[in-house]
């Protein structure tokens, strides 16, 4: 059975001692390029990511990050700006703000194999972002 939101929310704040945001249907939480500051863990609603490349003003939808996800720790693993933009969609969205200091306090508890293979795997991640958002603007 899913938790409820107040439940998912009181587990992740009570872990990081972060914020909550309400984004608004069709604003972006932030932009493809932009500096990440923080991550973001959905409460309630859906979040759309976004890969922009150039020749295509709409961009490729890379995926959603339903209630319980995470999006935006990459820029805060790899120190790189966002790969992507975060939209809300469907309705509004409920967010549990992760700041740049709760990560990085949490990522340095991590065993240094654990954090070498995070930041291979984020970069991983951004490589097939890129290469899914170039096919599908070949595809067009």
């Amino acid at each position: 059975m899913n938790e409820s939101a107040s439940e998912e929310e009181q587990k992740v704040k009570g872990r990081t001692g972060s914020e909550r945001r309400s984004i608004n249907e069709g604003r972006f939480i932030f932009r493809q390029g932009e500096t990440g500051d923080s991550a973001f863990v959905v409460i309630s609603g859906d979040v759309e990511i976004i890969k922009h490349v150039e020749g295509d003003e709409e961009g490729i939808v890379l995926g959603h990050v339903p209630q319980g996800g995470m999006f935006g720790e990459m820029a805060l693993i790899n120190d790189e700006p966002r790969m992507a933009s975060a939209r809300a969609v469907g309705g509004p969205v409920d967010l549990i703000v992760i700041s740049r200091e709760t990560l990085q306090r949490k990522l340095a508890d991590a065993d240094p194999f654990q954090r070498a293979l995070i930041d291979i795997l984020s970069n991983h991640v951004r490589s097939m972002a890129k290469t899914i958002a170039e096919a599908g603007l070949r595809a067009s």
